[in-house]
């Protein structure tokens, strides 16, 4: 049995994927830390895990600048909260003695540590991953769909390729020589945490640009893990029309437009819509809720995924993924982040409708479904990619098989020194 530690990002989307994981690995014997925050602790006991919490350190916030400087400002947050992370915690850290430490990829903290203790690092990504090999494929892509300047004037009169290859190289020197790293990436190494192995929740054939990841990314899948959480829903109110789910996540807010665009477009309507909020909105300040709408901030999303019939999602990766594995069509409409490279995956492997529109109008909203309810082929694709992932059991091995060459490694150049 090895100990090791789980860095986690808290918020419900990078724990909820990171739960399957941690209980197979409880399962095989290991003994696991993971460190979250006091909101997460009852569904991370229930994996087997030991429960310590960031305290006042935790809260992690996304940012999001004016398109370039998006990934410039998320970077210099994620390492400003590593140097604390790392100093309020080294001396706990140290006494636990782990064998190896898994960190979120945006938890760089964990990647610190694993080098600071000389054990081995896996980084998980809990996230849709853009690395920047991908720009080897497709530089437009990353200009269109990740930092989003295609109508930017500068971005127009330059080569794509060559205009990323500076942006990335300048965001770079910026970070490298501010906090003193040496040959830094700011995609691979600062947004990715990249590790000797990566773990990414998905299959290859899904992901875009599957060439550009190399032997050290590991496909593990998506696995449903119960959340052992209780919410309260009526479920004796679901009469058995078709189930429309709308949900655009727990974190983003300035959303009220679009939610009373679904109002105008699914109400009195022959159908049913369960709709989460999140925690941002106030369910009783939304006016004119139709009769036919179940309004929460928050609901049991597995719940509901097993009776919907579309799911209306912002292409957040747990959305997106739990769809697949409930084998629902989608509808995504992208907000924020990585969220648009998960759309435009949607989209490509034809499981669901992408609406570029941020805040579509009521017609848009209702021919998006129409066009996924009456068209079989987007469920049957959704049974194809979840029929791709692969089971835990190879994750597991992979692994443990990775930890044993580390440490092999570690006592081959210890003997030689």
């Amino acid at each position: 049995m090895s100990k090791l530690i789980y860095f986690g990002i808290d918020l419900h989307g990078h724990i909820n994927v990171s739960l399957g994981l941690i209980r197979a690995l409880v399962e095989k014997g290991e003994e696991v830390l993971y460190y979250s925050s006091e909101p997460f602790r009852e569904k991370i006991e229930a994996t087997g895990a030991q429960f310590r919490s960031y305290g006042d350190m935790g809260g992690f916030e996304m940012r999001e600048g004016d398109r370039v400087d998006t990934f410039l400002l998320f970077s210099h947050y994620i390492l400003d909260k590593s140097r604390e992370l790392v100093e309020r915690f080294r001396d706990e850290v140290i006494a636990w003695k782990p064998d190896y430490i898994i960190h979120d990829a945006f938890a760089y903290w964990g990647k610190e540590f694993a080098q600071l203790l000389g054990v081995p690092g896996i980084s998980a990504f809990a996230t849709f991953a853009y690395i920047d090999e991908m720009a080897n494929y497709d530089p437009d892509f990353f200009m269109s769909n990740i930092i989003r300047i295609e109508d930017d004037s500068v971005y127009k009169n330059y080569n794509s390729a060559d205009l990323y290859r500076r942006l990335v190289d300048m965001s770079s020197k910026t970070i490298a020589t501010k906090y003193g790293l040496n040959k830094v990436n700011v995609i691979n190494d600062i947004l990715g945490s990249k590790e000797k192995l990566n773990i990414l929740y998905s299959s290859k054939s899904f992901y875009l640009f599957p060439d550009s990841f190399d032997d050290s990314y590991l496909f593990a899948g998506y696995s449903i893990t119960p959340r052992n959480e209780t919410v309260e829903f009526p479920f004796e109110l679901l009469d058995g029309r078709p189930l429309i789910y709308i949900s655009f996540g727990t974190i983003l807010n300035e959303l009220e437009d679009l939610f009373l665009n679904c109002f105008e477009a699914f109400g009195q309507s022959d159908v049913q819509v369960v709709m989460s909020v999140g925690y941002h909105l106030r369910v009783e300040d939304l006016k004119g809720i139709p009769d036919n709408f179940i309004v929460r901030n928050y609901v049991p999303q597995l719940d509901i995924l097993e009776r919907a019939t579309v799911f209306i999602n912002h292409a957040g990766t747990n959305s997106v993924y739990e769809s697949i594995c409930f084998e629902v069509p989608q509808v995504v409409i992208p907000q924020a982040f990585d969220e648009f490279m998960g759309a435009v995956m949607i989209e490509r492997a034809g499981i669901g409708v992408y609406i570029r529109n941020m805040v579509p109008s009521a017609e848009e909203l209702r021919e998006a479904v129409q066009q996924v309810l009456s068209d079989s082929t987007f469920r049957n694709r959704s049974t194809s990619i979840k029929a791709s992932f692969q089971p835990l059991d190879h994750a597991i091995n992979e692994i443990a098989a990775y930890v044993e060459r580390e440490r092999g490694a570690t006592i081959a150049a210890s003997q030689s020194s």
